[in-house]
């Protein structure tokens, strides 16, 4: 596959004009759409996806993304409160943890094997609680990030987004601003977060205008 940079000048001509702020293009940005490391991932994947899927949904690109990062389940149009805080939940990771994230116990039985460590099922279960604390919202963030990267990627690449990737942006975009998420982000960075994200809600809405 070629190289390719993401920026205005390699983008289609539609989304030059209407992403006209720098965080848009950034790769450092955490709140832009493709400055995560999870949004970066999503946007190069999608476009070599791409590549042979012309006429598939991106919808069918992030099921097959989520399924093999082995994220716990979250629905992403979700928005009930409640459920989200039960899913950022250190208890729910711990639960979903060795049924829903093998990847996760294989490489910690690995990392055992290779210092000479007894990694017994109590034992493993002691280290994802302690690993889960601060894990939930991370995956849900992460969740967002790539629906948000997606979304927006097939805009700079296409000029165009589809109704039901356009719709689960939104959705993302909106949870993403509840003060259960947002509150996890610094005083100082909490205020350019939200601005951020209300921004590209805004460009979301123009989308095939």
């Amino acid at each position: 596959m070629e190289y390719f940079e993401l920026s205005p000048e390699t983008a289609n001509p539609k989304a030059k004009a209407l992403l006209v702020d720098d965080f848009y293009w950034s790769t450092i940005e955490e709140s832009g759409p493709f400055g995560s490391d999870d949004g970066s991932d999503a946007f190069y994947g999608f476009r070599e996806w791409r590549l042979t899927n012309e006429q598939s949904s991106p919808l069918l690109y992030l099921q097959e993304l989520f399924e093999s990062w082995g994220y716990p389940y979250f629905d992403v149009n979700e928005m009930n409160v409640a459920k989200i805080e039960e899913y950022i939940s250190p208890k729910s990771q711990l639960d979903s943890f060795n049924f829903e994230m093998p990847v996760f116990t294989e490489e910690f039985k690995k990392l055992a094997k290779a210092t000479g460590m007894e990694l017994n099922e109590e034992k493993l279960k002691e280290i994802a609680s302690a690993s889960s604390h601060q894990m939930g919202d991370r995956y849900l963030v992460g969740l967002d990030d790539a629906i948000i990267a997606v979304g927006f990627g097939q805009f700079v690449l296409e000029g165009k987004i589809d109704e039901d990737i356009k719709t689960l942006t939104q959705t993302a975009i909106k949870r993403e601003l509840l003060p259960i998420l947002v509150e996890r982000y610094d005083e100082e960075y909490k205020d350019i977060r939200k601005e951020q994200l209300n921004k590209m809600l805004a460009v979301v809405d123009k989308m095939n205008a």
